[in-house]
Order: structure tokens, then C-alpha cells, then sequence
């Protein structure tokens, strides 16, 4: 079968992990809350932000060894292949043996990193203790899931994901039932269901890459200095990220209080599961388009560039407006014991950059596929620097707004580096005008606000009494908010193609 279906089979699967995914957390979350107070639910997500703070050693390493492995298979060189997969196999061994003390002494001594009020403890150490050793497990899978990225079929990765979430939500209600209220069965569940699917992940590498395995004397520096030297900016982007995002709830945490790293934690439901979404889009393409750069096939990527641009903008769009415009009805109804309106205003400023980059995103794959990730990365970091900066200075000076400018700073500098950097670079790497991406933004903008009239006019229309009325509402909302981006994204040929499609199955 062609690439370009399997690139829409990896989407398909991608986006149905992501509405399990986040069909779990509206469920459990509530729950949590209701049980254990939104302490205990921010504290889950402060646990799994620790880990990304864990994986800007790991990155340097993995995230890009699918993309030299595909390379090198690609081109017929199945030798160099072969060492750089058993060069990144040497170097998660020596990252977990370096990690795992490290991890053991913080877990142990939590109390002494962060502040724990209104929860047990020895609960939250156990919490931190088990994502800590998912973790390492997850390093270990990913060494069998490169092959998948190689073979462009990610959507085995995201099949066995879905079975993981699925599983992960039946047990969880489970053992909420069941047993004592705890925080960390939520990490406990997700480690036991990881090491179980260790065995899918090597079935499916011997399956799809028989050729490419580990062998101590495919070892080689030269590769781990190949890796390290490209992953490296990776790792400096990580780093940019964590400084722009991933310090919300430990400085909700340590400068207000336990309840606002709560209040915080929740907010960002929605925004997570959006970005989740924009990065399952993203990672979908990156396969086809490193491979048609390995090929230098430049045409091709700008085909592959355009399609999916389009389909990013439906896709992470539409969700977008939906909520930010049903947002307070959605908190009512999801968290009724909190302020919606205080959640829905710091959901808006967490995914409000997406507004404008919810079609160019997809064009990270290019610094990836092009390896030319420096650039990228150091001004991620500079903004990183500059939203510490910012939030400091305003945490001192206004005290009032603490949550809002904790959020918001970086969604506004993400947007600012996107139409700065990140656009005229990547046509400066395709060797296009440096306008050809601008108006990709430009369309976005005009689909959102679009969609916006779309969604305030329905509201307005059908009042919202409960959770079947304000699903009416989503779905109507989606629908014509969808046919309306078909209308503006697609051209008149594309437009009469698909016009043609429908009159033959009639």
C-alpha cells in the first residue's frame, strides 16, 4: 500500500488514542477532585511534569534516533542502521542506571522538594515513586517502537496505546471503587500496564525490522556522537518548553498555594489534551516527510506540508473555539464544586496560542527531517528565560492575577517566536518566499474567527440546561464549524472533486 495511506491510517489511530486518552481524564478527574480535593489531581500532573524534567537527558539520546535509523535504512545502508540502533540501546541503559538513584533520593525526600498540604505524604511519595519507574520502562519501549517510525507504521504504536488507555480507565474505576481512595493507583495502574506491553513492542520490532537488532558489537561513538550533536537541540528545545510551560504547577506550587497548582492542574485539561492532539498530528507526518527528505524529494514535502497544514487547522481549530466559547458551561457542568469561570479564562490563556498556530505547527517535522534543530531551539530557551522572567516580575508587582500570569505569559511568547522565528526559518530551509507561511496563519486566523460567529450564534440560539443540551450544542457547533473551514481551506478544483465523490455514492 502507498505511503500516504498509511501517513492517514497513522492519523486516524493517533486521534483516536488522543479521545480515549482525554475521555479518561474528564472522567477520572471530577472524581479525584471530588474525593481527594484539587490538591491531589495537580499533584498527578506536577508528578508527570518532574518526568519531563527527567527527559531533557533522555531526549538528547531518542529523540532523534528513529529519525538517523530511517535515514540510513532509506538509503540502503543497513550497517550504519544497525549501529545507530544499538547505540541508542547502550545509551537508555547507561540514562536509566545515571536516573535511578536520583529518582529514588527525590521520591524518598518529596517533602523537602515541594510543598504537600491536605494529602497523605507517603500516598504523594508513591505517586512520584511509580511515574518515576514508567519512566524508565517507557525508555526501554521506545527502543522496540523505532521500528515503526522507520516502517511509517505508527499506527501500530497508537493501536497499542489506545489498548493501554483503555485499559488504564477500567482499571482505575476499578480500583477507585474498590479500595481505599489512593493518588497513586492513577501512576501504579500505568506502570503495571507498560511493563505488559513491553513484549507487543519487541514482537512487532522482530516483525516490521527483522534486519535491525541489537548487537554490542554494533556499538559505535561515532553514532551516539551523531545523535547526541543533532538530539542535543532537542534537548535545548525540551528545555525551552519546560521553561515556557512546564514550570506552572511547581510555581503555583511554591509561590501561591497547593489549591491554585490545583485550580491550575485542572484548567489545563483542555489545553493538554489539545496540544496532545497537535503533537499526535505532527508526529504522524514526521515518518513521509523525513522519508521524502532522505530522498530529496523537495516537491513532495511542500505536498505533504500543504495537506497536512490543512488538516491541522480542522482538526486542532475547531476544538479550540468550541471550547473557549462553551467553556464556562463545560466547567459547570465537569467541575461544579469549582469556579468556571475562573478555569475557563485560564484555559483560554493556556491554548490561545494555538488560535494562531493550529495549522503551521506541523511545520516542526521539517527542523527534524532537514536536521536543523539549533536555531529552533535557542530561541525556544530564550523565551523560556524571558516567560521566568516575566512571571517573576509579575508575580512580585501583581500578586492578584498570580494564575493568570503564570499561564498566559507563555502562551503569548509561543506566539510571538512562531510568526518571528519559526515561520521565516522553515521557508528559508524549503527555499520558499518567506510569505508562504504567513498565509497559512492568515487562513487559520480567518477559519477561527469564523468558527467563533459560529459558535456564539448557536449559543445564543440553544440555551445550555445540561450535559445532553450542551452536547447538542458541541456537535452542531463542530459540524458547521467544519464544513465552513472546508469551504475556506479548500480550492474550487478541490471543492469539485469532492462534490464528485458524493454524487457517485448517491
Amino acid at each position: 500500500m502507498s505511503n500516504k495511506f498509511y501517513t492517514i491510517l497513522n492519523l486516524i489511530t493517533g486521534i483516536f488514542t488522543v479521545i480515549v486518552q482525554f475521555a479518561t481524564s474528564f472522567f477520572l478527574s471530577p472524581f479525584i477532585v471530588k474525593a481527594l480535593g484539587a490538591e491531589a489531581n495537580g499533584y498527578t500532573q506536577l508528578a508527570a511534569n518532574f518526568v519531563m524534567y527527567a527527559s531533557l537527558l533522555t531526549t538528547a539520546f531518542n529523540s532523534m534516533a528513529s529519525r538517523f535509523v530511517s535515514v540510513a535504512y532509506h538509503q540502503g545502508n543497513i550497517d550504519k542502521a544497525r549501529g545507530y540502533y544499538s547505540s541508542v540501546y547502550v545509551a537508555n541503559i547507561g540514562l536509566i542506571a545515571l536516573l535511578l538513584p536520583i529518582s529514588v533520593i527525590v521520591s524518598l525526600r518529596l517533602e523537602h522538594v515541594i510543598v504537600i498540604d491536605n494529602v497523605d505524604v507517603l500516598d504523594v511519595k508513591l505517586l512520584f515513586g511509580c511515574i518515576f519507574a514508567n519512566f524508565f520502562v517507557g525508555l526501554i519501549s521506545s527502543l522496540y517502537s523505532i521500528s515503526m517510525y522507520v516502517k511509517n507504521a505508527i499506527y501500530y504504536s497508537n493501536i497499542l496505546n489506545c489498548i493501554r488507555t483503555i485499559c488504564n480507565a477500567v482499571l482505575l474505576f476499578a480500583v477507585f471503587s474498590l479500595l481505599p481512595v489512593k493518588i497513586f493507583y492513577v501512576s501504579f495502574v500505568a506502570l503495571m500496564l507498560s511493563i505488559f506491553l513491553i513484549p507487543a513492542y519487541v514482537y512487532y520490532q522482530n516483525r516490521l525490522l527483522p534486519d535491525i537488532h541489537f548487537d554490542k558489537k554494533d556499538f559505535s561513538w561515532r553514532a551516539v556522537k551523531d545523535m547526541l550533536s543533532s538530539g542535543v537541540w532537542n534537548s535545548v528545545n525540551q528545555c525551552g518548553h519546560l521553561l515556557q510551560t512546564g514550570f506552572d504547577l511547581l510555581l503555583a506550587n511554591l509561590f501561591v498555594s497547593p489549591f491554585a497548582m490545583g485550580l491550575v492542574a485542572v484548567s489545563k485539561t483542555i489545553p493538554s489534551a489539545i496540544i496532545q492532539l497537535a503533537t499526535t498530528i505532527n508526529n504522524n507526518f514526521s515518518p513521509s516527510i523525513t522519508q521524502s527528505w532522505a530522498k530529496g524529494d523537495m516537491g513532495s514535502i511542500m505536498k505533504e506540508l500543504r495537506v497536512a497544514i490543512r488538516i491541522s487547522i480542522v482538526i486542532v481549530s475547531v476544538p479550540i473555539v468550541t471550547f473557549c466559547c462553551l467553556g464556562i458551561q463545560f466547567y459547570s457542568l465537569w467541575q461544579p464544586t469549582l469556579d468556571p469561570y475562573i478555569l475557563t479564562l485560564l484555559s483560554v490563556l493556556g491554548c490561545m496560542a494555538f488560535i494562531v498556530v493550529a495549522g503551521t505547527q506541523i511545520l516542526y517535522n521539517v527542523f527534524t527531517a532537514s536536521n536543523h534543530l539549533k536555531v529552533n531551539s535557542l530561541t525556544f530557551v530564550a523565551m523560556g528565560v524571558v516567560n521566568i522572567i516575566i512571571v517573576y516580575c509579575g508575580l512580585k508587582l501583581y500578586p492578584q492575577y498570580n494564575m493568570y500570569i503564570i499561564v498566559g505569559t507563555s502562551s503569548v511568547l509561543a506566539i510571538l517566536r512562531q510568526l518571528c522565528v519559526v515561520l521565516p526559518y522553515v521557508s528559508r530551509l524549503l527555499g520558499v518566499s518567506c510569505t508562504t507561511f504567513y498565509k497559512e496563519t492568515f487562513l487559520t486566523l480567518i477559519c477561527c474567527a469564523v468558527n467563533t460567529i459560529i459558535a456564539l450564534a448557536i449559543l445564543k440560539v440553544c440555551t445550555i440546561s445540561g450535559w445532553l443540551s450542551f452536547t447538542i450544542d458541541v456537535v452542531l457547533v463542530g459540524v458547521l464549524a467544519v464544513l465552513s473551514e472546508c469551504f475556506l481551506l479548500l480550492n474550487a478544483e478541490e471543492r469539485k472533486k469532492i462534490k464528485q465523490l458524493i454524487s457517485r455514492r448517491k
